[in-house]
């Protein structure tokens, strides 16, 4: 029974030794002595082997449980991999399948048990190798997009003759023709995927914002030549002095309204002006029109948005008084960053109430 069990895969070392010490105990009894403890002897033969099926049948569970846990945590590997194709997970979970079958629908022996946990090390090594080649795959596949922005920038860096943004996309491109290369391929996904964040798309995001800044710049640069050339050509109206008269405050983002000395609002309106770059014209104006779903249009070359706003009043060429359906904030100190392209915001409720008070010809001023 020992030499069945040590065929079935079980360390019998232990068992076997205290059954040869068993046998060479009997063997010293005296035949005279033997008949008297025949039953101790048979009793302690018996535990012998009910300590083997015993330790047996414990490492047989110990190793299911192994198993079960290896199988749950490859499945949940499998089905959650956003990696593996549908096919590829179908055909992992039939191996994972079968494998279950070898050790929970028929009495396996630890060999069997054994050789179903190497099998499912084997698979979670094939599932590691496919998903390190995917990703590898998809590493390079991004990589290659990073530089064919940062050579597309480059076309752009030239033709601005921006020495900072043909450094940066130079490098970018360097370093993608680095890890593209043989020498990267053969390291580990993770490493190539650190080296690509570090060098490539790191610097892809400050080539992009070194254009971004480029395009503000000039932006800025054009509306500050046409707002020269405004105040050279163009006399805005006078605003009234005397009834109604709209006030704004840049520097505080509020608004007030009088009429003959008297508030219209009970507090001050917060409100959002233009932004850096598109600031609001100061001086004084008058609402030259008023209009309701008026379709939104900018002056500015490059830039287009098609909103519609409630009720528009402007004062001075495109500049104007409207609501913002697109905002939820008004009166931040921010709006340097994040406020409009000149005209002046206000909240639809306070819209409302400036629209239906103000006539054409109200008197705006700006400071």
């Amino acid at each position: 029974m020992i030499q069945s069990y040590a065929d079935w895969g079980f360390d019998t070392q232990v068992f076997s030794q205290m059954y040869e010490d068993f046998i060479n105990k009997t063997h010293k009894e005296s035949l005279f002595a033997f008949p008297f403890t025949i039953t101790e002897t048979k009793n302690k033969h018996d535990n012998i082997l009910r300590l083997l099926q015993s330790a047996y049948a414990t490492k047989i569970a110990e190793k299911k449980d192994a198993i079960q846990s290896r199988l749950s945590y490859l499945r949940d590997r499998v089905k959650n991999s956003t990696y593996l194709s549908p096919r590829k997970k179908q055909t992992y979970s039939d191996i994972f399948e079968v494998l279950a079958g070898t050790v929970f629908e028929r009495n396996s022996s630890l060999k069997d048990l054994d050789a179903a946990l190497k099998s499912l090390t084997n698979e979670d090594n094939n599932v590691t190798k496919d998903i390190e080649l995917i990703r590898k795959e998809s590493l390079y596949t991004e990589i290659i997009d990073y530089k064919n922005q940062c050579e597309g920038l480059r076309e752009y860096f030239i033709e601005k003759k921006s020495t900072p943004g043909l450094t940066l996309v130079d490098f970018c491109i360097t370093s993608a023709d680095k890890l593209l290369g043989p020498g990267y391929k053969e390291n580990g996904v993770d490493f190539v995927e650190s080296l690509s964040r570090e060098r490539v798309f790191t610097l892809v995001q400050k080539a992009a914002q070194t254009k971004q800044q480029i395009i503000q710049d000039e932006q800025y640069a054009y509306l500050q030549k046409k707002r020269e050339e405004e105040r050279l050509t163009l006399v805005p109206p006078a605003p009234k002095q005397e009834g109604k008269i709209i006030v704004v405050n840049i520097g505080l983002q509020r608004l007030y309204a009088y009429e003959n000395g008297k508030t219209l609002y009970a507090s001050a309106v917060p409100i959002t002006t233009g932004k850096y770059g598109f600031e609001t014209v100061y001086g004084e104006f008058a609402i030259y029109l008023k209009e309701r779903m008026h379709q939104m249009s900018s002056p500015f070359p490059g830039i287009y948005y098609d909103d519609v706003v409630n009720y528009w009043m402007p004062f001075y060429l495109g500049y104007g008084l409207h609501d913002a359906p697109w905002r939820s904030i008004y009166g931040t100190q921010d709006y340097t960053t994040i406020g409009s392209h000149g005209c002046i915001n206000i909240p639809l409720n306070e819209t409302v109430i400036l629209y239906n008070w103000a006539e054409v010809g109200t008197g705006v001023l700006v400071l």
